[in-house]
């Protein structure tokens, strides 16, 4: 039997060994050691001739870097020397070259990247168990959809492919067969046979995972999306490989289950799926760590790299590599360099191709659609403008490579580019005069060095976003996604890895990106990130995530925020909320306010009810605010009081409320701001001008509307129109995604509301404000902020007309809306929650009211936060946040200039632009959503301000202190 044969080779070997052992004891046969031989060497002579052969072939170049990765010459050279010298000589030669290799910076970033590579799925997901998954439904067999499915057949699994017609399945069919060509026809049977493509959705409804691999189309995913979560089982995990497309907009439509049992992710494959080897496993807000756990042993077993990253625009790989293109294109238009010799000197760096031959791969129609999705997303840093560079190669049909010629040229059947310097350059010269005006007064000239540093750090910047982001885990993360997702050469460790090592850390980086914008006059996909600032400021060496602020323990003193809560921001006169009164939008923030404090604090308890409220004139405010405090349980031993500062009047009462605390009159009071601007008249028709004040400039800017001042910002500091487009595109951009992925539903009160619907006669519904016919009602519940739009484009914004002046620059578009809400929180003194077991959530740390020109009353935040900065004894770089209200494109983009606020921390989840401005609400609502970010961000300190009316501006500032530590002023 074979077991009794190998036994027997055993036995035999072992007397041989030891016969052989005995003969050298006693000196019958005498040991040669190897190192002492050289009889079985060829001359070095041949050695060398062959040494040289090895060296000069391509794989040996492949496999090396082109001398990249030195290992691979060092054994030639060790070996050649021992031919020479004796095998002796040669082994010695051999461990003073390991030596010298293991320190090398190749060696240290390859082994930085071995075991980056093993730690990207170590996250809380893999102490879930994931599920069993033997069948996987794939919607689309083109070229991803067939390569997707092809590596789930080698995994061993049962997979059906969609397609929409017969010709369709036949070449889906086709394109898996064609994949699996270079495995063994005994595999590649098995595999076809486990396939199924069809036209059909009956399939899967027995699929465990269904992978959609459509266009990057959002209608047409949100459709596929829909149908499937009506097919699939009730365990199916419903995966899109969109490669860009925020996933809670792709699943908007599907049924709230799927959701809240947290079944919706994103497997973004590369392209080609059946070999890249990355794959990044994204992760809404609401998907399970079984989902999570799933998808990582599914990659694993499809032999993938899986990198699990947060929900956003581009994911990891795409956002961080988006200015690669936006930059190669400036260097190419601004300094005038040949795209030819940018592709060179990345290609000499190590990268598999440069940025231009990978956009003739990509296709340069996908290049400008996709730098349409960052330039909405990213408005306030996403550079494209190339000076109609890529639209003018399209016109003219140079799509790439797939036509055949894009910035290099292809002959038919061949993959090969090759430069096609004449007309290409044509149509660069022609882009050079449409940016002429933004040419460096002397460009340099630009070595290879330069050139891959130019184009890679704000790729490098992006990355520290992201991390501070928390879309991934680690730098390390982004190191595994730059080489099995872009290229990047593995020697060199990652991208994070090398501008680390090679570009001096975070101060070298910070150092060469300003010198880039100051090339760049002042391009803004060069502005280092505040991530960036804040690791060089910190004197880190590192390029990770950015260190957390220190936070300080508080004062017994302090007056602290136990709760806050807001209602979902409504459109004024046709939102959900248009036909609620101030009664019924602040009675329910405060409900839940007690309902949360309780047992701790009882209604009695509660020593004043304090609102701003700018619009209803005379007691109207009071007697609704008074309502208010009795509707939601307060008794009728408890005050109300009303403020109104205008647009600061919610933060007003709430510094107010501070004051009246601090100094004793009250214990804890209830303040925030509310306005229903549906139900009270925003023009004042009883204002009557003073005759006195018409004889002086200065004091009619009093009497300006809200749209002159903004005219006027504009006017005196130069503010263009496209930069306030570009700061609404930023705010709708931020909005939407805090809206899709739930972020703020913790600190947001629904609202059941009962709106009026006025009807015509034929039943249409009325919009111009003309008499009805007729009134219907419908109960809505409000959950979310309703004047945020996704997909907000300066395109489209430029499409509008100024409303204030015939030849101005403010527009609907980029001017806060009419909206409707309440926002409230309680105040009590530290001591005071720590003696009721409450929590601190955050201490308002100063507060400040300066005044400005009434006729550019835009600009209050410039001169307010100053001013509270002083009074707190903080500099802006200690400020992890702010919020400024966008009252206005033209003040908003005035203040956050002229203060030099960084932009990745300010209004990080869209601003009044977006969600609206409810006067009376908006400096309590912007005070609720910056402590709740500050918690989730683990920061300290955020600064909320807004302008004012008549020539104004308030700021305020809160603190997030370390919970139940105090100090003792004394």
């Amino acid at each position: 039997s074979g077991a009794a044969q190998v036994e027997m080779n055993q036995k035999v070997l072992l007397e041989a060994a030891a016969s052989l052992a005995a003969d050298l004891a006693d000196g019958t046969k005498v040991r040669y050691s190897s190192l002492t031989r050289s009889d079985r060497i060829e001359s070095l002579e041949e050695c060398q001739a062959f040494a040289d052969k090895i060296q000069k072939s391509a794989p040996f170049k492949q496999v090396s870097a082109k001398g990249a990765m030195p290992q691979y010459s060092e054994c030639v050279r060790v070996a050649l020397l021992g031919v020479r010298d004796g095998p002796s000589a040669g082994l010695v030669a051999e461990s003073e070259a390991f030596l010298d290799l293991v320190i090398s910076p190749t060696s240290k970033g390859l082994v930085h990247l071995f075991f980056a590579q093993r730690g990207t799925a170590s996250n809380a997901a893999l102490q879930a168990k994931p599920l069993e998954i033997s069948r996987a439904g794939v919607i689309g067999g083109g070229l991803m959809g067939a390569g997707i499915a092809t590596v789930l057949l080698k995994a061993g699994l049962n997979v059906v492919i969609k397609e929409i017609n017969e010709e369709c399945v036949e070449s889906a069919r086709n394109r898996v067969q064609s994949n699996l060509k270079s495995v063994r026809e005994q595999v590649r049977d098995n595999c076809m046979s486990r396939l199924v493509v069809t036209t059909e959705w009956t399939p899967f409804s027995s699929v465990d995972i269904a992978i959609e691999a459509a266009l990057e189309d959002v209608k047409l995913k949100q459709s596929t999306f829909k149908t499937l979560a009506d097919i699939v089982p009730s365990h199916c995990i419903l995966a899109t490989n969109t490669s860009t497309i925020n996933l809670d907009l792709i699943a908007a439509q599907i049924p709230v289950a799927h959701y809240q049992e947290g079944r919706v992710v994103g497997l973004h494959f590369f392209s080609p799926a059946h070999i890249m080897p990355l794959v990044e496993i994204v992760s809404t807000r609401s998907t399970s760590a079984i989902t999570l756990s799933t998808c990582i042993a599914l990659s694993k077993r499809m032999k993938k790299t899986p990198v699990v990253v947060g929900n956003c625009a581009g994911f990891a790989v795409n956002r961080m590599y988006f200015p690669q293109g936006q930059v190669a294109s400036r260097i190419v238009t601004d300094l005038g360099i040949s795209p030819y010799t940018v592709d060179k000197s990345m290609e000499a760096f190590g990268l598999p191709m440069g940025a231009f031959r990978l956009l003739d791969l990509v296709g340069l129609d996908i290049g400008v659609a996709v730098n349409s999705v960052y330039d909405m997303a990213y408005a306030e840093r996403s550079s494209s403008d190339d000076g109609g560079l890529l639209t003018s190669m399209l016109a003219a049909g140079r799509k790439g490579q797939k036509t055949g010629a894009g910035f290099y040229r292809y002959e038919r059947g061949s993959r090969a580019p090759l430069q096609d310097a004449k007309p290409v350059n044509a149509f660069i010269q022609k882009a050079r005069a449409n940016v002429a005006s933004r040419f460096a007064a002397n460009a340099p000239a630009f070595s290879d060095q330069q050139i891959v540093e130019t184009v890679l750090l704000p790729c490098v910047n992006e990355g520290c976003r992201i991390l501070e982001e928390n879309v991934v885990n680690s730098a390390s993360d982004l190191d595994v996604c730059s080489v099995f997702g872009m290229g990047f050469p593995s020697y060199r460790g990652g991208l994070m890895y090398w501008a680390q090592n090679e570009c001096g850390g975070p101060l070298g980086v910070l150092e060469r990106l300003r010198n880039m914008q100051d090339m760049f006059m002042g391009a803004a996909i060069f502005t280092p990130s505040h991530a960036l600032v804040r690791n060089a400021l910190s004197g880190s060496i590192s390029l990770g995530r950015a260190p957390i602020p220190t936070r300080v323990a508080g004062s017994p003193d302090d007056i602290v925020v136990v709760s806050a809560y807001r209602t979902p921001v409504g459109r004024a006169y046709r939102g959900g909320l248009k036909d609620t009164p101030v009664d019924d939008l602040v009675s329910p923030v405060v409900e839940k306010i007690l309902a949360e404090v309780g047992p701790a604090v009882k209604p009695q308890e509660v020593d004043d009810l304090v609102l701003g409220l700018v619009l209803p004139r005379g007691d109207s405010g009071v007697v609704m605010l008074r309502v208010s405090g009795l509707l939601a349980g307060l008794p009728d031993s408890t005050p109300v009081r009303t403020v109104n500062r205008l647009c600061s009047s919610g933060l007003q009462a709430i510094a107010d409320a501070a004051a009246g605390i601090q100094s004793g009159h009250y214990k804890i009071v209830i303040a925030g701001g509310a306005e229903s601007m549906s139900h009270s008249p925003f023009t004042n028709k009883e204002l009557k001008l003073n005759p006195r004040a018409a004889q002086i400039e200065n004091i009619m800017g009093c009497y300006s509307s809200m749209g002159q001042t903004s005219e006027n910002v504009a006017a005196r500091y130069g503010i263009p129109r496209e930069l306030q487009d570009r700061l609404a595109v930023v705010s709708h951009a931020r909005a939407s995604q805090t809206m899709l992925s739930g972020k703020q539903r913790s600190e947001l009160v629904p609202i059941d509301a009962t709106v009026k619907i006025p009807m015509d006669k034929d039943g249409k519904v009325i919009m111009d404000g003309s008499k009805p016919d007729k009134v219907i009602t419908k109960q809505v519940r409000v959950e979310r902020d309703e004047g945020v739009r996704v997909g907000v484009t300066s395109k489209g914004l430029a499409k509008l007309k100024p409303v204030f002046k015939k030849d101005g620059s403010t527009t609907a578009g980029n001017a806060s809306q009419l909206s409707d809400g309440a926002a409230m929180v309680m105040l009590m003194s530290r001591a005071e929650a720590k003696r009721r077991g409450l929590k601190s959530r955050a201490t308002l740390r100063a507060f400040a009211v300066a005044g400005v020109e009434p006729g550019v009353m835009g600009i209050g935040p410039a001169v307010a936060i100053p001013a509270v900065l002083e009074k707190a004894g903080l500099r802006i770089e200690d400020i992890d946040l702010f919020e400024i209200n966008e009252a206005f494109g033209s003040q908003a983009e005035y203040c956050i200039s002229h203060l030099g606020l960084n932009r990745d921390i300010v209004n990080v989840n869209g601003g009044a632009i977006a969600i609206g401005h409810p006067l009376g609400m908006t400096g309590a609502r912007i005070s609720v959503s910056i402590i709740n970010e500050l918690e989730r961000r683990n920061a300290r300190f955020g600064v909320v301000s807004m302008c004012i009316g008549t020539g104004m501006g308030a700021a305020a500032i809160y603190e997030i202190t370390p919970e139940n530590d105090t100090y003792s002023r004394l």
